[in-house]
C-alpha cells in the first residue's frame, strides 16, 4: 500500500474513533439517565407502600395499589431500558477497541513503511558516501 493511501486510512480510522469514543459519551449519558429514572421510580414505589401503611379507608388502599401496579410496570420498563443503555454502551466499547485496533495496526503499517524509507535513504547514502571515497581513493592512487 502507498504511503499516502495509508495515511489517509489512518486519518480516517482515527476519525472514526473520534465518532465512536464520542458516541461511548452519549450512551453514558443515556445510561445514567435510565439509573436516575429507575431510581426515582424505586422511590416513588416505596413512597406508594409507606403511603398504603397510613391509608385509613379501602378506596384510599384500591386507589393506591391501582398507582403502585402502574409504577411496577414503569419500573419493568425503566429496567428494560436501563438494560438496553447497558447493551448499547456495550456494544459502542467493543466497536470502540476493534476500531481502535485497525487504526493501530494501520499506524503500525506506516511507521514499518517510514522507517523502510529511512532505510533505504541510509543505505542510498551509505552506497553514494562509499562510492565517492571509492573515487577519491582511485584517484589518489592514481595520481601517486
Amino acid at each position: 500500500m502507498k504511503k499516502q493511501t495509508l495515511e489517509i486510512l489512518y486519518r480516517y480510522r482515527r476519525h472514526l474513533l473520534e465518532q465512536e469514543q464520542a458516541l461511548i459519551v452519549q450512551r453514558l449519558t443515556e445510561e445514567n439517565n435510565q439509573k436516575v429514572r429507575l431510581l426515582q421510580l424505586q422511590q416513588r414505589i416505596a413512597q406508594m407502600h409507606e403511603a398504603k401503611l397510613r391509608a385509613t379507608s379501602s378506596a384510599d388502599l384500591m386507589a393506591l395499589d391501582d398507582a403502585a401496579t402502574y409504577l411496577n410496570s414503569r419500573l419493568t420498563m425503566a429496567q428494560r431500558a436501563l438494560g438496553l443503555a447497558r447493551a448499547a454502551r456495550e456494544e459502542a466499547v467493543a466497536r470502540t477497541l476493534q476500531l481502535k485496533k485497525e487504526r493501530d495496526q494501520v499506524g503500525l503499517l506506516l511507521d514499518n513503511r517510514r522507517r523502510e524509507h529511512i532505510r533505504e535513504q541510509d543505505d542510498a547514502e551509505r552506497q553514494q558516501l562509499n562510492e565517492l571515497a571509492t573515487a577519491r581513493f582511485a584517484m589518489a592512487a592514481g595520481g601517486l
